[in-house]
C-alpha cells in the first residue's frame, strides 16, 4: 500500500472527536435564571417495569418492588374496598 491509502484503514478514536459534556458555571445558571426545583413526590416518583415483567416504584434513590398478594380464587378488589369502608364506618360509630 502507498502512504496515501494507508490512512483509510487506520482506526479512529471517536471519543476524541467530541467535546466533553459539562455543567455551566453557577454564575451562568444564575444569569439565565435557572433554578433546580425542590424534590417532591410529583417530580421524583415513577413506576417502571423490568425486562422480566417485575414492576418497581422509584422515589428519589429508593426502589420498591411491587407485588400483589391476591389469590386467583379470592375476593376481588371491590370487596376489599367495601370491607374497608364498612370497617371504618363501624369503627367511627364505636365510642372511644
Amino acid at each position: 500500500m502507498t502512504d496515501k491509502t494507508s490512512f483509510l484503514y487506520e482506526s479512529i478514536d471517536l471519543c476524541a472527536c467530541f467535546d466533553p459534556v459539562f455543567d455551566p458555571p453557577a454564575e451562568q445558571l444564575t444569569a439565565w435564571g435557572f433554578s433546580v426545583p425542590e424534590p417532591t413526590l410529583e417530580n421524583t416518583a415513577f413506576y417502571t417495569a423490568a425486562d422480566d415483567g417485575t414492576q418497581y416504584f422509584y422515589c428519589g434513590n429508593t426502589r420498591i418492588r411491587i407485588t400483589e398478594h391476591f389469590a386467583s380464587q379470592g375476593k376481588a378488589i371491590e370487596h376489599f374496598i367495601e370491607d374497608a369502608i364498612q370497617f371504618t364506618t363501624v369503627k367511627s360509630k364505636t365510642p372511644a
